[in-house]
């Protein structure tokens, strides 16, 4: 699975951290992908990506 996060889009609005806390988490009020990220939360990876409010998630299986 490969994870990515446009840190120049994101808002910090923390709901992949929250949702998808194996994949995510904040720093500096940026979302960033775990060095290696859970491959059991790819589905919930890929959920969080489509609710983005501004699409700054990327997910590939």
């Amino acid at each position: 699975m490969t994870v990515t996060v446009n840190a120049a889009e994101c808002i910090g609005c923390r709901a992949c951290a929250y949702a998808a806390p194996g994949v995510f988490r904040m720093v500096n009020r940026v979302s960033t992908v775990l060095p290696e990220p859970d491959e059991s939360q790819y589905e919930r990876a890929a959920g969080v990506a489509l609710r983005c409010p501004v699409n700054a998630i990327t997910v590939k299986k």
